[in-house]
């Protein structure tokens, strides 16, 4: 019988103490519900004060589903939360891991035969972009080798997505999902990385070999208390020492504040993607470092967006078949993505014009239809992203001669400051809105509406209108609007739920826009 001691001093003592007790095939899980006989529970705390996570909780039912053995982290441990987890600790089979937390994904990693060794990670970080980025190079990329990825919509190729719930999945989760996709003969995995991941180490023990930075705007500050903390959790992406590559966007701020540091510290190659004007407010010793994707002349109408782009004295025009101009941006980082591979900057931008909106993404419902209001949804559900997909979408409008209908809410339990912002941002931009529910969760739909209505300092009964069922609120948009106007429906984008009261139900934008239009769904 083995002798538990009372903890580890060292992942090797961890290594040892698996591969002479659990059987090889056995998973290492975070999540209980997963959990098979002969698996190995991992439990521990994650997240920040006011937003921590702690699995331990569920150390008696990892042990009721067979378990082999639990890993526990016995820092921080609050018994009067988890008494019954306490007594489950008597069994054998717990053992306790001093500093758990940080080890997860180097031992997972080791575990599963790391498997981003044996293929190419690209991870993709940012506020706002990483879906349609991560997915773009997939599109583009699977035409040359097999390329997967991983976030938002699920895993896989994207012709057979696998939804995990997260845009980045545990540490354990990760390395399981990527030794997955090494024995299905991936050769490239674009993977979205969420600050949550970085912040808790979701993503240790991933090599990656290319990161690519997309924006920072608020968002999360419910977790990450403020942006500076925010900022700092996108930026443990950009310092993992395998990155061959590193992309850029010069054209938002926290680009200039890291480049420094970067440019002295990282072995990385620098490649920037933007406007000629920002990376010409760079030192001529940091430039010398970098190489420029540039993008000037961006015209954007209801068929799409195009630019032209330049690098190394080659300039070519990129005509993207989706709306939203902010969509050149990452279309840029792909081509940068691409010059990056060896590909020659004709063949990615020929490339990147092939590429097709993806699903939630300014997401053109009804595209053919000249007799009704142009309806369009999309994810947008930060300040920063709901006024670019305004300022986008403001020029189509007025090139129908119609109005700027824009239907949204914010999600409950959430970042509540940016929750008057966004409706700040809506007057400025829009002809008319229209406040709903979101995915409230345990919050009142009615006083969620009513903190976004505290942002918009000249309410008019005529501009302004809340209808906190969603369903309602999308049926009354396209009913009233003219076949000349253009309906953002802002928020949930790609989802199929509603979360009200910890109950998720059915629910898609798209299907109840083509039901309010006269469709089916």
């Amino acid at each position: 019988m083995r002798t538990t001691p009372t903890n580890f001093l060292s992942l090797i003592d961890i290594e040892n103490t698996l591969h002479s007790e659990v059987d090889r095939k056995a998973d290492l899980c975070a999540d209980s519900r997963l959990i098979k006989r002969g698996d190995v529970f991992l439990a521990y705390p994650v997240g920040t004060k006011g937003a921590m996570s702690d699995n331990r909780i569920h150390i008696p039912m990892a042990l009721e589903l067979g378990a082999a053995l639990v890993l526990y982290d016995e820092e921080a441990w609050d018994e009067s939360l988890f008494p019954q987890a306490r007594a489950a600790l008597a069994s054998e089979k717990c053992i306790p891991v001093t500093g758990l937390s940080d080890m997860v994904g180097e031992l997972a990693s080791r575990w599963y035969g790391m498997p981003s060794s044996q293929t190419q990670v690209i991870g993709v970080t940012g506020t706002n972009g990483k879906t349609t980025v991560t997915h773009w190079i997939a599109q583009v990329l699977q035409k040359i080798e097999s390329t997967a990825v991983m976030g938002t919509l699920g895993v896989g190729a994207i012709s057979e997505l696998e939804p995990t719930g997260y845009t980045t999945p545990d540490a354990a989760r990760v390395q399981k999902i990527l030794a997955d996709l090494v024995r299905k003969s991936y050769k490239n995995v674009a993977m979205e990385v969420s600050s949550h991941a970085l912040d808790q180490g979701r993503v240790d023990g991933v090599q990656f070999r290319t990161a690519i930075f997309t924006n920072l705007t608020q968002d999360h500050l419910d977790y990450h208390a403020n942006m500076q903390l925010y900022a700092q959790a996108k930026y443990r992406l950009l310092r993992y020492p395998a990155l061959k590559n590193i992309i850029l966007n010069i054209d938002d701020e926290q680009t200039h504040f890291w480049l420094p540091e970067l440019a002295k510290n990282s072995e990385a190659m620098m490649w920037l993607y933007g406007t000629k004007k920002n990376y010409e407010r760079l030192s001529i010793e940091i430039q010398k470092k970098c190489k420029l994707i540039s993008a000037e002349n961006i015209l954007d109408t209801a068929k799409g967006v195009s630019a032209i782009c330049e690098y190394e004295g080659q300039s070519l025009e990129v005509q993207l078949h989706c709306v939203g101009n902010f969509n050149i941006h990452n279309a840029m980082a792909v081509i940068s993505f691409l010059l990056s591979r060896g590909i020659e900057f004709n063949k990615a931008c020929k490339l990147i014009e092939l590429v097709k909106p993806v699903i939630g993404r300014m997401e053109v419902i009804n595209a053919q239809q000249v007799d009704q209001p142009l309806v369009i949804v999309d994810f947008a559900h930060t300040p920063d992203a709901l006024e670019k997909s305004l300022l986008a979408l403001k020029p189509i409008a007025t090139l129908r001669k119609g109005n700027l209908i824009c239907v949204f809410g914010c999600g409950g339990n959430r970042d509540t400051t940016k929750r008057p912002i966004m409706g700040h941002v809506a007057e400025e931009n829009a002809d008319q809105i229209i406040l709903t529910s979101d995915n409230p969760r345990n919050e009142n739909p009615e006083e969620i509406i009513e903190e976004i209505r505290s942002g918009i300092t000249h309410p008019d009964i005529n501009k302004v209108i809340s209808i906190s069922d969603r369903a309602k609120a999308i049926l009354t948009s396209i009913k009233r609007a003219d076949m000349k106007d253009v309906v953002l429906i802002s928020g949930k984008g790609h989802e199929t739920t509603q979360e009200i009261n910890g109950h998720k139900y059915p629910f898609s934008d798209q299907d109840h826009a083509k039901l309010a239009l006269g469709g089916t769904a």
